[in-house]
């Protein structure tokens, strides 16, 4: 009985190594035969990319064909086909300039074929003539941004501010877009000149050179609620008993949902209203926040406009249903609320659209719109279509006038 033990334990341990050996993934090779290379190679340059067409080889074991070349960072990278394409497409050069790539086919078996030297001359890289297009503009409290990218390529765009101690330049804020025609603002600024750097860069960590600019942001605060009036609502308007006066609207109580400035839905005019900003100023920005148990839904505005003006009495008449026509009030922009996540209305939010807009939809007034102290809203359309509207608060940056 013993030696049956022994005999049995002893079998145990050669399973129990043999098991332990090193497997080998994927197929076990069949042979040893490397497969012919690809022949008949014809090149496209691109801007940063090369597009390659070849005769496959004739190998019933042939599993791709493999590109190695050279990467902006100095490492090597790698492109692989399927045998059931004779095209291959890669992308991440830089600045225009002779390559050579390697072009080599493997089999079932990871049997190599010898490489095939192919010379490339990429054109250059899309973020050279994206930065050509970048142009600058001071604004409130930061400056703008903007640029064309035709390509549609996904890009970086930082923005470096020099310490004039050290002579470094620092990151202060990163873009990506892959938009055709982008505009972003720098915020949080002094008022004061300061030298600012702009560097393009794509995925691939190819980057162009800096655009070095000096530039003064215009001083900006947000305009004291305090001063606020409400002016008439017209008498095609009736107010909702759930919320308050339009004064709720800049009482700084946010998301919390009776606290709104509602009017009735079922008007035969887009509902419109006046506010009395109670000092004169060069708006630059506001933020309006929706009622938050109906984000993007119901009566939240879609889409709208504000107009100024500095005439009192044309300001306190809310009956003249032509009041646009009156040259007394300015257009100061068209607005439009989006959701972060480009999903239509009615669809479930997202988490990035919730946080969106509890903070508040930020919008910008532009650079040249006129100092004004009384401010009309004028909805044109509600997430849900409907003629009514509500909004939970509203808060404006500008200059006041002195």
């Amino acid at each position: 009985m013993r030696k049956t033990l022994i005999y049995i334990s002893l079998i145990s341990l050669i399973i129990i190594h043999n098991n332990c050996k090193e497997e080998t993934v994927g197929q076990y090779p069949t042979d040893n035969i490397a497969p012919n290379p690809v022949s008949n190679i014809q090149v496209e340059n691109l801007p940063g990319a090369v597009r390659l067409i070849y005769d496959i080889p004739d190998d019933e074991d042939l599993l791709y064909i493999m590109a190695v070349y050279p990467l902006a960072d100095g490492k090597t990278g790698e492109t692989k086909t399927s045998v059931f394409s004779n095209r291959m497409f890669i992308k991440g050069f830089g600045k225009s300039k002779k390559h050579t790539i390697q072009l080599i086919s493997v089999d079932r078996s990871q049997n190599k074929s010898d490489a095939v030297q192919v010379e490339i001359e990429p054109l250059d890289a899309p973020i050279y003539s994206i930065f050509e297009t970048l142009t600058v503009q001071a604004s409130f409290g930061g400056f703008k941004v903007y640029w064309e990218n035709t390509s549609n390529e996904e890009i970086i765009v930082e923005i470096l501010e020099k310490n004039e101690i050290t002579g470094e330049f620092n990151n202060i804020e990163n873009f990506y877009s892959s938009t055709s025609v982008a505009e972003n603002s720098v915020r949080g600024l002094d008022s004061i000149a300061a030298n600012f750097g702009i560097v393009i860069k794509d995925v691939f960590n190819n980057f162009t050179d800096t655009l070095n600019v000096n530039i003064k942001p215009y001083y900006e605060q947000e305009i004291p609620k305090s001063g606020f009036r409400s002016l008439p609502i017209s008498s095609w308007y009736l107010l909702h008993n759930y919320g308050g006066g339009m004064n709720i609207m800049w009482d700084n109580v946010k998301n919390v949902d009776s606290n709104i400035f509602y009017i009735r839905t079922g008007n035969d005019i887009p509902p419109y209203f006046t506010i009395d900003l109670g000092i004169k100023a060069k708006l630059s920005r506001f933020r309006l926040w929706q009622r938050v148990n109906w984000l993007f839904a119901l009566h939240n505005p879609k889409s709208f406009e504000w107009f100024g003006t500095n005439d009192e009495s044309i300001a306190n008449d809310s009956e003249d249903t032509n009041w646009q026509d009156n040259s007394a009030w300015i257009k100061l922009g068209e607005f439009e609320s989006k959701r972060p996540s480009g999903l239509p209305a009615g669809d479930p939010l997202t988490s990035e659209d919730e946080a969106y807009a509890l903070a508040g939809e930020e919008f910008e007034f532009p650079l040249d719109a006129p100092d004004v102290r009384f401010l009309r809203f004028k909805l044109n359309t509600t997430w849900s279509g409907s003629t009514g509207l509500h909004i939970n608060e509203l808060t404006f940056w500008g200059q006041i006038e002195n």
